[in-house]
């Protein structure tokens, strides 16, 4: 009897795949994504015919040895602090 059932049930498939129409070879194609791909392809072409030109560097507004002493005494304060602080 089990046989019989698989032998129906393998032949029941058979026949609708045979009658099933053929799937489409691609996905259909969202318009929203094309939409949005047609609008990078512009905004690309865009920047490719004007370039924009690099920001110049900004001049430091102190020296590099006012920094490193800012930045030293920063982390002093904060060992400081870290000292200060009971352990829990």
């Amino acid at each position: 009897m089990g046989i019989a059932a698989l032998a129906r049930l393998l032949a029941h498939r058979r026949r609708r795949h045979a009658t099933a129409p053929p799937a489409a070879a691609q996905p259909p194609v969202d318009d929203h994504a094309v939409a949005l791909r047609r609008k990078l392809d512009a905004t690309r072409a865009a920047e490719e015919r004007e370039p924009t030109a690099a920001p110049e560097p900004a001049a430091p507004k102190e020296s590099l040895e006012k920094r490193r002493a800012r930045v030293h005494a920063k982390a002093q304060e904060a060992i400081e602090a870290m000292h200060e602080e009971p352990l829990a």
